[in-house]
């Protein structure tokens, strides 16, 4: 008697836990483009610390669930890998460096002018 109340006692407390996560969980989009404004294919959109995530399509987009105040990761082979704080936002854009000499400069100058 005293397993079964442990036992439904737990799974109220991880379905009251589950929508609780459920309902802090929106859709955020964005775009995705290099540093002269051209849309960037194939860019992983994941949710730090999960393999919870997204890609780019043709034209830079993204659009995946996510929750407030999360930290999402973009990357792509040859590119500086991105980390974006999303706070309350629903819509995030970003502007990914070639991961070379010249794009850690512009991304350093570009990072300068932000603040």
């Amino acid at each position: 008697m005293k397993k079964q109340f442990l036992f439904t006692l737990f799974f109220a407390f991880f379905f009251a836990a589950m929508s609780q996560i459920q309902a802090q969980s929106r859709t955020v989009s964005g775009t995705v483009k290099d540093y002269e404004g051209k849309a960037l294919q194939g860019i992983t959109v994941q949710i730090k610390g999960t393999t919870m995530g997204a890609g780019t399509n043709a034209n830079g987009g993204f659009k995946m669930k996510a929750g407030i105040g999360v930290l999402l990761v973009f990357s792509k082979k040859g590119f500086i890998t991105e980390e974006v704080a999303i706070g309350n936002k629903t819509q995030i854009d970003v502007t990914m460096y070639p991961d070379t000499r010249k794009g850690k400069r512009k991304r350093k100058k570009a990072m300068k002018k932000k603040k």
